[in-house]
């Protein structure tokens, strides 16, 4: 599975128009122009000795959703330069993979001109942050004073556009630590009751003032953020059918974990080792099989990308071939039955939504293979499920989270909009680039110079009578 000398040289080529892609738009939320930054009140602590995140005592008796406790943080780009809106954390009840009471934590904010008299719609946003680290989650990196260790999830900073993009409109937002507090990222089912318990949490929290169930909501995440968003998706109807979900967007969501193994040897292969250092924390019967076949040097590799966020781990791990990490061929290891069962059930297509939702997949993508989500549309569209489903014809993994931004917010604003009809049936749409229209790049302009404000200290989104 190792990959020849000139796919790794195209890979290069694209990382590094990717990089550059993707420069260009932080840098908006980046600049700092002379602008010194707030000192924090006090510098946060790693989640995992962090009191806030302790489960209280009695708090399985506590419906799913319930706020445990809370408090107010101040959110930040790159951990230095303060956001000007009105954020806290809720620590919440939630479900695990195997249906047992747990907690997790959200981020969840409104503009700091918000009249909280008036209800508004709710995003959900759910971060790419892919790391089986419980330190890397976004309510540790998104918070003022983290310094070095919050800069390991310095990716999150892209994403900090889109949240400016959310709060640009008056929307109240809510970033949930899906992956829980063990790093759980490409199980099944727990992100779905962590993300859907999360936005029961911010519809209950008085100082948003949202109106409850009623509150239309969105809900947006890209790659493992759209896996997350998937799973939410799917359970909705069964685990939260009181909730007023108007659309989802997924952005090249993984929706079949097995299929990143593909992955192996390129400058993608970090995904492995995060997965399965992931589905080894998660699963007992996995790990159980999985310790069984790993060399010396592939347990060494799992403990360590347990304790690293994304960018080291993609960094430390790329061209990482994992056949020399198992004393098996990687196909007999896929065929035991404690490791088949798993995978299998991280597959997402089996229970369609009953929101509407928007799916956008670059055809080039070297990280999630088009034809998985492909896959999971046909198997939703079969099912009854409204789908928009966009294939760019020019991005792959990296370019697509931008250059597929302002579209896929176009597409949110419009099912928040009062009234917005619920759209019916299937659309499949082949693009060159999501970021080809007018109207697209007007919304990336907005996106870009609201960050950019945002980061230089002006107060984010309208200001409410």
């Amino acid at each position: 599975m190792a990959i020849k000398g000139d796919r790794r040289r195209r890979g290069w080529r694209r990382l590094t128009a990717a990089a550059l892609a993707m420069a260009l738009t932080a840098a908006c939320a980046a600049l700092v122009g002379g602008v010194t930054a707030a000192p924090a009140s006090a510098d946060p602590l790693p989640i995992d000795v962090d009191p806030f995140y302790q489960a209280p005592d009695g708090f399985e008796s506590a419906a799913p959703g319930a706020i445990l406790r809370s408090r107010e943080v101040q959110l930040a780009v790159l951990t230095v330069l303060p956001v000007h809106v009105r954020s806290w954390q809720l620590l919440y009840r939630t479900t695990d993979l195997f249906g047992k009471p747990t907690v997790a934590a959200t981020t969840v904010a409104v503009p700091m001109g918000a009249n909280t008299s008036h209800s508004r719609p709710l995003v959900s946003h759910q971060f790419f942050y892919d790391s089986a680290a419980p330190n890397c989650a976004p309510s540790f990196v998104l918070q003022q004073g983290g310094g070095l260790p919050a800069l390991e999830g310095i990716h999150s900073t892209a994403e900090y556009l889109e949240l400016a993009a959310s709060i640009s409109q008056g929307y109240a937002i809510n970033v949930p630590d899906y992956e829980g507090l063990h790093g759980h990222l490409a199980v099944a089912k727990e992100p779905g009751y962590m993300v859907l318990d999360s936005v029961r949490a911010a519809e209950a929290f008085q100082p948003l003032g949202l109106d409850g169930a009623k509150t239309p909501v969105a809900l947006w995440g890209y790659s493992g953020g759209g896996m997350g968003s998937g799973w939410a998706a799917e359970m909705q109807p069964t685990y939260a059918p009181e909730l007023n979900i108007k659309g989802i967007a997924l952005g090249a969501p993984v929706s079949d974990v097995e299929s990143l193994l593909h992955v192996n040897g390129s400058m993608f292969a970090s995904l492995i080792g995060v997965g399965m250092a992931s589905l080894r924390n998660a699963y007992p019967k996995f790990a159980t099989a999985l310790d069984q076949y790993l060399t010396p040097e592939g347990k060494a590799i799992m403990d360590r990308t347990n304790s690293q966020c994304l960018v080291r781990n993609v960094v430390e791990l790329m061209f990482t071939d994992y056949q020399r990490m198992l004393t098996i061929p990687i196909a007999d290891f896929l065929a035991l039955p404690d490791i088949k069962e798993v995978f299998d059930s991280t597959v997402l297509g089996s229970n369609p939504p009953t929101a509407p939702m928007f799916v956008y997949q670059g055809v080039y993508d070297e990280a999630v293979p088009w034809y998985t989500n492909d896959r999971m549309v046909g198997r939703w569209c079969d099912g009854g499920t409204s789908v928009e489903y966009k294939r760019d014809h020019l991005s792959e993994h990296l370019t697509l989270t931008t250059l597929g931004m302002a579209d896929a917010f176009n597409w949110v604003k419009s099912r928040l909009q009062p009234g917005a009809p619920d759209p019916q049936g299937c659309h499949t749409d082949d693009v060159l680039t999501m970021l080809g229209s007018l109207d697209a790049v007007k919304t990336q302009t907005e996106i870009n110079l609201n960050a950019l404000f945002g980061a230089l200290g002006w107060p984010i989104g309208p200001t409410e009578n």
